[in-house]
């Protein structure tokens, strides 16, 4: 079935081995109209970022299993000991939610909820600022149904980065305006081998955690390793800007920086605005299973 949806054959190698080992000269094969021999654009990205979310979702629920089995108590800094402030800003349905989540034998949430409880007893202007009403529901909606939330937010996720290549490929046709004479596609296909390697990426770092997290590795060495896979890609990523548009080190570097400053801030922008309108969405207009 896999083979079939994405031609897992010799090709795979070959548009790997070219992505990984030169970067932007799949690209440049792409608009050379040289692809026979190169998995589409298109389901590259698509084989990189299920891959991703496949082994993120994977160890994150990992890691939760192995918190479930150990007690986690309130760090000794923490004074605030009593979820109670928190009832002000609640009718009896969502006291119940909170009395479930502090129940629980292991609950991060039982922490979170303490922390907003504390918050509340030492900033009046927190306290009495009308977001609370809102904001504090949905937070204990989403540490009721821990998984159910985390579900959801990763399916967004998912598809809000998908559209989020276009505006990216967008972004790279502006500032490569009137200097390169290349089509906005094919932006968009150098777009998808950027975002094809940082997923790629991202499925090493999430392996590495679900590694560490299990305690067969030194913390010091996956440091290491995590910031040396991180340097590495913003280096293929600049490599892969100088080779494919062919402009001087000094405009790469120019254009580079500006380029993951913008990059950066409409990221967070189109995450945040998903976290949003699914935590409104989701958990405002649906009844989460207490028992998720």
């Amino acid at each position: 079935m896999l083979e079939e949806s994405f031609h897992f054959d010799g090709r795979l190698a070959n548009t790997l081995k070219l992505l990984l080992l030169k970067p932007g000269e799949l690209s440049q094969e792409f608009s050379s109209n040289r692809r026979a021999r190169y998995v589409p654009a298109v389901r590259l990205y698509l084989f990189a970022s299920l891959l991703f979310f496949f082994v993120f979702a994977f160890s994150a629920e990992s890691r939760l299993e192995m918190r479930r089995a150990v007690d986690i108590e309130v760090p000794d800094g923490m004074t605030q000991t009593d979820t109670g402030p928190l009832n002000v800003y609640l009718d009896a349905e969502y006291q119940a939610k909170v009395a479930l989540i502090e129940s629980r034998k292991s609950s991060v949430g039982r922490l979170i909820l303490l922390q907003w409880a504390a918050l509340i007893e030492s900033d009046d202007e927190v306290s009495n600022s009308n977001f609370m009403t809102v904001l504090l529901p949905l937070t204990i909606d989403a540490l009721v149904s821990p998984k159910r939330t985390f579900d959801v937010l990763l399916d967004n996720f998912a598809l809000a980065i998908f559209v989020f290549l276009p505006l990216y490929a967008l972004v790279l046709k502006l500032f490569y305006l009137g200097i390169s004479r290349r089509y906005y596609i094919e932006h968009l296909v150098f777009s998808m081998h950027l975002h094809s390697v940082g997923f790629l990426v991202l499925t090493a770092l999430a392996c590495i955690a679900w590694v560490n997290a299990r305690g067969d590795s030194q913390g010091t060495v996956v440091l290491w390793l995590q910031s040396g896979l991180v340097f590495a890609y913003f280096v293929h990523q600049f490599l892969a800007l100088r080779r494919y548009y062919r402009q001087s080190w000094p405009r790469t570097s120019i254009k580079f920086i500006a380029l993951t400053a913008v990059y950066g801030l409409l990221l967070s922008v189109t995450m945040f605005s998903t976290a949003a309108i699914t935590l409104t969405t989701c958990l405002l207009y649906t009844s989460p299973s207490p028992r998720d």
